[in-house]
């Protein structure tokens, strides 16, 4: 059963045009409640999904800490925010400008950050939970380069608004007309507010993705179908296929089917085990998605050491070898696909790597190797077919084996 139940990847959006008018009107004091009230109606919604989990509903003694961490959204914040905002409005006809102004931004420096870091610390553990289960709270989540990297993009532009906010604060004491004064405050409101509504939709919108990059659970079907409308999404794309299956099919069905049967059930542990999520197999063939890079080398690494372990002692007539290949890079998900430049980019990097072994695109190992302790060689004069940029490539050595 799914941890969010139906309701997960579909939350409303909010629209900037309520809170650009009547976040004017009120000084922010709108912007504020109206975000925090949100953000709890959400957390909320959210919250009644987690709590619909059989194997979590009240026999998890870290629900309730799970809850608290990552479903409740602090209201003290966003109400001292709009505090600050009503007395900076209150000064505005004593005409003591450099006060109000003061007070402005004050209250918009801990509304802006809340909202940050309300989101951030939401979305850790509902989109790792809905993977892992309240164990999450134990562990340290990686929830993918495509998150990380937004998240550093909102960073630097909520500390950009901030920094060039200043102004507003010192245009007072710089005797500009009450007018000019005014007219700097609206355009830091409709930057500011997009700012604030962007955060929110930005996390609606990783919900929507998740959906579609999460790993299916036992008896999960995928959301929407071939035909809905795709989603774009950064990944790391994994590609396998069987050395000479066709031809062992040709020598001994029995025997090659069996070898087929227990290449999938190592393929589909190492990747139930790393978070990945299958796409499809193509007969000997998998197409697997993970959100992050070190899974996608770890799942690849293990299964490897696996098809080892498997092997060893047999004839080579007898061996299970797997070339594995993997890039990260922009795909479009629909329910039950993808598609995209970097889906054909991995399937021409996958017979590259030598049987038994992987073969990585520069991306992947600048990332993974960060994290794990590789020992890649650039592969030299590979050409890849009908790629005109094609990446720097890299075969893994050592590792692998047991």
């Amino acid at each position: 059963m799914a941890l969010f139940t139906g309701g997960f990847g579909s939350g409303q959006r909010l629209s900037a045009r309520d809170f650009l008018v009547l976040g004017l009107i009120t000084f922010w004091i709108y912007s504020a409640l109206r975000l925090a009230r949100a953000l709890s109606a959400h957390f909320a919604r959210r919250w009644t999904e987690v709590e619909a989990r059989d194997d979590l509903r009240s026999t998890d003694p870290r629900l309730a800490a799970l809850r608290a961490t990552g479903f409740t959204a602090p209201r003290t914040p966003p109400w001292a925010a709009a505090a600050l905002f009503a007395s900076g409005a209150i000064l505005i006809p004593f005409k003591i400008a450099a006060a109000s102004a003061a007070l402005f931004y004050a209250g918009t420096f801990i509304l802006v950050f809340w909202a940050l870091n309300t989101l951030r610390r939401h979305e850790t553990l509902e989109l790792h939970v809905r993977e892992r289960g309240a164990g999450a709270l134990l562990e340290r989540p990686d929830l993918g380069d495509d998150v990380v990297r937004r998240w550093e993009r909102q960073g630097n532009h909520v500390v950009a608004f901030l920094v060039l906010a200043l102004p507003m604060l010192f245009s007072p004491l710089m005797g500009l007309h009450p007018a000019t004064w005014l007219a700097v405050l609206a355009v830091f409101h409709v930057w500011g507010t997009t700012l604030l509504v962007r955060l929110y939709n930005d996390h609606v919108a990783e919900e929507a993705r998740h959906e579609l990059t999460a790993p299916l659970r036992a008896g999960e079907r995928a959301p929407g179908d071939r035909d809905a409308a795709p989603r774009r999404a950064r990944v790391a794309i994994m590609l396998t296929d069987m050395q000479d299956y066709s031809k062992a099919m040709g020598a001994d069905e029995g025997a090659a089917y069996a070898r087929l049967v227990e290449h999938n059930r190592i393929m589909r542990a190492a990747i139930a085990a790393h978070r990945g999520r299958e796409i499809k197999t193509i007969g000997d063939a998998f197409l697997v998605i993970f959100r992050g890079n070190v899974n996608a080398v770890e799942c690849a690494l293990a299964a490897q050491r696996e098809f080892a372990s498997y092997n060893a002692g047999k004839p080579d007539g007898e061996k299970i070898l797997v070339r594995i290949g993997i890039h990260l890079g922009e795909v479009m998900l629909t329910g039950s696909d993808i598609f995209g430049d970097d889906v054909n980019l991995v399937a021409r990097i996958e017979p590259l790597a030598a049987p038994g072994g992987i073969c990585l695109s520069e991306p992947v190992l600048r990332i993974a190797r960060n994290k794990l302790k590789l020992n890649a060689e650039p592969v030299e004069g590979a050409t890849l077919k009908n790629i005109a940029s094609p990446p720097k490539l890299f075969r893994i050595q050592g590792r692998i084996s047991n």
